[in-house]
């Protein structure tokens, strides 16, 4: 169902720009680290650089869902000017951000394969001084060559974060009535050494879809004989964005993935024991926009560069041999105090690669991608948000649409 060109999408453009959850695609949507320094534009000019940069960090506070570490921030302000009006407004804010929140969505896919998924959900959120702990339950079917399946999942999250540090914990129960139900996880931890420029992370879990992670952990599986055989993917890697002066980003990643065997019946695709899969990927971006003293907007352009190697090629996953894939990158996002949205697209320039055929097709093509998404606060105790990815390929990828659609409350 995906390609090694929509996962150069996904692995290359999106693990870095939505690794704070700027879009993700079925939770509470979050900043990018980029706005790390951006001071709300409710923020009026500060009395002092102290107090502004105390204003704008519990704004940031607040657009990551961390009222906690807000309202320590604007109490620290308060400790400094106990009449500043942004302050006590902020404090008014925080009380709402503490409350209970919830989310409901819905989420489809399909592509030229007549794969489909729908599904449907949400939960609630709970705030600590330690982090955000979710709980929500869906409901939907996932169908694919005449096959339906209804698909029902219970999920658990944490998400803790202590100075520079944060984490992501997620735990999946999903149950199949007519295919095997399964158990799936996923975990990162990040260093951030220079909040919006500087990060070290690492990161692995258990997944039935090569494309789940902290961003997008409900996607769909590449195939309905995926699902009925139950099989799994377990990974671990390492990830970095490092600049290399003031323009200019480095983000290398490493991950290695060992695939489950077919448990009954996959004869007609050939040799399907347990299988190794290790993706080596660089990307440099250069910053064109902000300049001077803005924060706001965000562009970046660059080249990305991917190795996909499995032990043997699988059509039932779509796991190349040896796909080596380069590609033209750009990301656009635009922070203000209603508004969130970013685009970002790729466009590779290297044609069909991967040894292998068919029917364990190791050689694909990569895509062009297009990822963008939008959030609207509509008042202080609710947030509308949407996602929307497309892949396009005239060869052996698949064309493909996902979109999300969802609304954060607060009661």
């Amino acid at each position: 169902m995906h390609s090694s060109g929509r996962q150069l999408w996904w692995v290359l453009g999106v693990v870095w720009i939505l690794a704070a959850g700027s879009a993700e695609a079925q939770q509470t949507s979050s900043a990018t680290p980029d706005e790390a320094a951006v001071v709300s534009a409710r923020v009026p000019p500060p009395a002092s650089a102290q107090l502004g940069a105390m204003l704008g960090g519990a704004e940031f506070m607040l657009i990551l869902d961390r009222p906690f570490a807000a309202e320590k921030l604007f109490n620290a302000v308060l400790a400094q000017d106990p009449k500043n009006a942004h302050a006590l407004d902020g404090l008014r804010r925080v009380k709402l951000a503490k409350r209970t929140s919830w989310t409901f969505l819905v989420h489809g896919f399909g592509n030229h394969y007549d794969t489909q998924l729908a599904t449907w959900g949400g939960g609630p959120s709970f705030y600590t001084e330690h982090g955000k702990v979710t709980f929500w339950v869906g409901d939907g079917f996932y169908k694919s060559g005449g096959t339906s399946l209804q698909k029902i999942t219970l999920n658990g999250f944490w998400e803790p974060y202590y100075k520079n540090f944060d984490g992501y914990a997620y735990i999946n129960r999903t149950f199949y009535p007519d295919a095997p139900d399964r158990t799936l996880y996923d975990f990162k931890g990040t260093w951030n050494r220079r909040p919006g420029r500087e990060s070290y992370s690492i990161f692995g879990g258990q997944h039935d879809s090569f494309l789940q992670d902290d961003t997008a952990q409900f996607f769909a599986p590449e195939s309905i004989t995926e699902v009925e055989e139950k099989i799994l993917n377990r990974n671990i890697g390492a990830t970095a964005q490092i600049p290399l002066g003031k323009h200019i980003d480095f983000m290398p990643t490493f991950s290695q993935f060992y695939y489950t065997a077919c448990q009954k019946n996959c004869a007609a695709f050939g040799n399907t024991p347990s299988n190794s899969r290790q993706i080596a990927q660089g990307k440099l971006m250069y910053r064109v926009l902000p300049r001077g003293g803005a924060q706001m907007p965000i562009f970046r352009i660059g080249a990305a560069y991917l190795w996909d190697k499995c032990d043997f090629g699988s059509g039932i996953y779509n796991c190349p041999v040896n796909f080596h894939s380069v590609s033209i990158t750009a990301d656009y996002i635009f922070v203000s105090g209603k508004y969130r949205y970013g685009v970002f697209v790729t466009y590779p320039i290297t044609g069909t690669s991967g040894d292998g055929i068919f029917p364990n097709t190791g050689r694909f093509d990569p895509a062009e991608a297009l990822y963008s998404f939008l959030n609207y606060k509509v008042t202080e105790s609710q947030e509308l948000w949407v996602k929307v990815l497309g892949a396009h390929s005239a060869g052996f990828s698949p064309r493909c649409f996902d979109i999300v659609v969802g609304t954060n409350l607060r009661f």
